[in-house]
């Protein structure tokens, strides 16, 4: 069994964490020739991350991947046992993906002051907030996203929300950091940090996000002063 994929990527990160928590050894790869490349695209057609192969059979999307391992290696769970658990659970993640995960994009390029359009900052900063309260909304009883141990919705929200922190809140003070204060979002980012296995995981992805951004500002860099 191995991923392809990269740690500084929120989605990679999503089933990364999923599988530290199940004790998985899961081996991560780069796409080879790179994400979209035609070599890449020759394993996985989307040409996108993540992407695991198991028993020579390719499955994508975290989401699945995630669904996938937790039927294959069953304990610990990472899903609440009841019904309603599972699917509040399941909710968070889809809330992450669907209303938090898109707003980001639109943001690339606007953290010079000088080159804001501040219309889109103000939409975006407003469309973060509903998100937020969406994924807050459907959560279940805390203090994590579905009561005291980690399950899919926190392994899908903690690296949006890393990403967030070293990407967004920081250069737009438009959009406020719901994990800061009072609140169920404040509440569960403490909770979660300070959980034994989570904890490391987040700090792991937080650095090699950081490790990426510093690669990411060198590369435009030298492209700014006509480099290869």
């Amino acid at each position: 069994m191995k991923l392809y994929g990269s740690l500084a990527s929120p989605y990679v990160a999503r089933v990364a964490m999923f599988a530290d928590l199940k004790g998985i050894d899961l081996p991560m790869e780069a796409a080879p020739g790179g994400l979209g490349s035609d070599e890449f695209r020759r394993i996985n057609p989307t040409g996108k991350i993540p992407y695991l192969v198991h028993d020579d059979v390719g499955i994508a999307e975290s989401e699945v991947i995630c669904e996938y391992l937790e039927q294959v290696y069953p304990d610990p769970p990472l899903l609440p046992s009841d019904p309603l658990g599972r699917a509040q659970s399941r909710m968070v993640s889809r809330m992450t993906d669907l209303y938090v995960a898109p707003h980001n994009s639109p943001l690339m390029g606007m953290k010079n002051p000088a080159h804001r359009d501040q219309a889109v900052v103000d939409r975006q900063a407003a469309a973060f907030a509903a998100g937020f309260s969406h994924v807050a909304h459907f959560m279940g009883p805390g203090p994590l996203a579905v009561g005291d141990r980690p399950t899919l919705g926190d392994c899908a929200l903690a690296p949006f929300i890393g990403m967030l922190k070293r990407t967004v809140f920081p250069h737009f003070a438009e959009v406020a950091d719901p994990t800061v204060g009072a609140g169920r979002l404040a509440e569960w980012w403490t909770a979660l940090c300070a959980h034994p296995l989570a904890g490391p995981s987040i700090e792991t992805y937080d650095v090699a996000l950081a490790e990426f951004l510093i690669w990411l500002q060198e590369r435009l860099a030298q492209r700014g002063r006509g480099g290869g």
